[in-house]
């Protein structure tokens, strides 16, 4: 009995054994000769179909491709790059391809395709193509040819052609530029000559009672001194210190100590009067109500006529050389205007010195729309007055020429006093002549065809115009003479800036 139960089992075990070979042996078959000659078969096909024209083959719809079941990844491979094939997909063109598509395969991970070309042909739908893409480069306008570049001059060819464009002391003083007292006693005085403002048409009332003159008695408008016993002005100048408003030319009071007496909301006018007699801010008239509203007045810190003494003023004591362009920016404080940024700029508008500034007195109005700054500019700036000024005449000497836009302004912020200057306003000068003056943006415009403080205004931006101006002056001045071709080339070379091909 137990004999035949263990025979039993070993037929068992080779019944099963024989089973499992034989699947084994069909998968195989299945899955790697079928897919084999299903392969072989379909190369033949190819083969043995005729080579369709290009025309033909383009009006044909490609047919449902037929893949062979299973898992294999064998793609057919063609003999040769110059065959063409008969598939209308592949007869056709591929973006970028001038004419039809001869091989095409993927890479050896299966992530990329390239495939290979037929010269560029005439036919109809490469021509179609080719028009197509055409227009866009139709479109772009022909390059205009190169200006030829300005006469090149080295540093101190400059500064010997800016000589006879240096202020006089006469001219500098009209401009209001500020002065020593004494040799050596720090202390300056400025003269200060306001530009005119436009003043309301006024008409005649003749309703008006006529005026009489009391003779000094006590009946008059009780301006007089009867009636109530006046203050003496030594009681006035110690209570408080009368200001006029810089933008609306209003009254205000402020004490000794830089504060308000009266706290008034200032409406003004930001924009000047044209020669239309028209405000530019908002086309008003002169004498219309502003159309701006600040916080409080504000003061330049100046008064018209003479200034003066004033103290913390520099002087450089040694001779350095060499020609810079400078310009500052303030703001509004209770001491007046105060610097808040300043740049210098070579000759070849490259930057030599820049600072934020922090004011000494307290800001009243940061006067961004002119200035550019803002309270994140001056809450980063670490920088004094005094730290400015010594930073200054560490490259500034007495007989460097400074060259500016309105640089009386710049001097007396910057409390440096200094001779040799050559100023743009007096260089360009206005049509109707002094006081009148032309803007920065209006010379950097129409000599320089430049656009200057559109948006965010910039000091080095402005320093670099003013630069250019004196130079375009200096180079339309200089007699066209040859000159026989140097050995060696200057190691400088000054052109007027370009902010296209120079970075900031």
């Amino acid at each position: 009995m137990g004999d035949s139960q263990a025979d039993f089992s070993k037929n068992v075990f080779l019944v099963g054994g024989i089973t499992l070979a034989c699947v084994l042996v069909h998968f195989i078959y299945k899955f790697f000769i079928s897919n084999k000659e299903n392969d072989l078969q379909l190369v033949h096909e190819t083969e043995s179909e005729p080579v369709a024209p290009v025309a033909e083959a383009t009006s044909q719809q490609a047919a449902p491709e037929t893949r062979p079941s299973g898992k294999a990844k064998k793609r057919t491979t063609w003999k040769t790059k110059s065959e063409e094939f008969s598939h209308p997909w592949l007869l056709k063109n591929l973006k970028g391809h001038p004419g039809n598509v001869l091989h095409m395969d993927f890479s050896a991970n299966g992530k990329y395709m390239a495939s290979t070309c037929d010269e560029a042909d005439s036919s109809p739908e490469v021509v179609a193509a080719a028009r197509r893409r055409k227009p866009r480069e139709r479109r772009r306008p022909p390059a205009a040819p190169p200006s030829p570049p300005p006469p090149r001059i080295s540093p101190e060819e400059l500064a010997e052609a800016l000589r006879p464009h240096l202020l006089s002391p006469q001219r500098m003083w009209t401009l209001g530029y500020p002065f020593e007292i004494e040799p050596n006693s720090c202390k300056a005085v400025v003269y200060v000559n306001p530009p005119p403002r436009p003043r309301p048409a006024t008409s005649w009332d003749v309703n008006a009672p006529e005026f009489v003159p009391s003779g000094g008695s006590c009946g008059d408008s009780g301006r007089g001194s009867c009636g109530s016993s006046p203050r003496s002005d030594s009681d006035e100048e110690a209570d408080a210190v009368e200001r006029t408003c810089v933008r609306c030319d209003a009254l205000f009071r402020m004490s000794r100590d830089g504060d308000y007496v009266s706290e008034e909301p200032c409406v003004y006018h930001w924009g000047r009067a044209g020669a239309e007699r028209r405000y530019s801010c908002c086309g008003a008239a002169p004498g219309a109500r502003g159309c701006s509203t600040a916080r409080l007045h504000v003061w330049s810190g100046t008064r018209p006529g003479m200034n003066g003494p004033l103290d913390g003023y520099v002087r450089a004591r040694s001779r350095r050389g060499g020609v810079f362009a400078l310009d500052t920016e303030m703001c509004y404080t209770t001491s007046g205007l105060e610097l808040a940024s300043v740049a210098v700029v070579a000759a070849d508008g490259r930057l030599v010195y820049r600072a934020l500034v922090r004011p000494a007195g307290r800001v009243v109005d940061h006067n961004t729309r002119f200035s550019g700054i803002r309270p994140r500019d001056l809450a980063r700036a670490t920088k004094t007055l005094r730290d400015v000024q010594n930073d200054i005449l560490g490259f500034v000497g007495s007989d460097t020429i400074l060259v500016g836009h309105a640089l009386d302004n710049d001097l007396r912020v910057l409390k440096l006093l200094h001779g040799a200057v050559v100023d743009t306003v007096a260089l360009y000068p206005h049509a109707r002549g002094w006081p009148l003056r032309r803007s920065l943006r209006a010379l950097a415009a129409e000599l320089l065809g430049r656009s200057v403080q559109r948006g965010t205004h910039s000091p080095l931006e402005d320093a670099r115009a003013a630069m250019d101006l004196v130079l375009l002056r200096v180079h339309a001045e200089r007699p066209p003479r040859p000159r026989p071709a140097p050995a060696v080339a200057p190691a400088v070379a000054l052109l007027p800036y370009d902010p296209l091909l120079v970075p900031a």
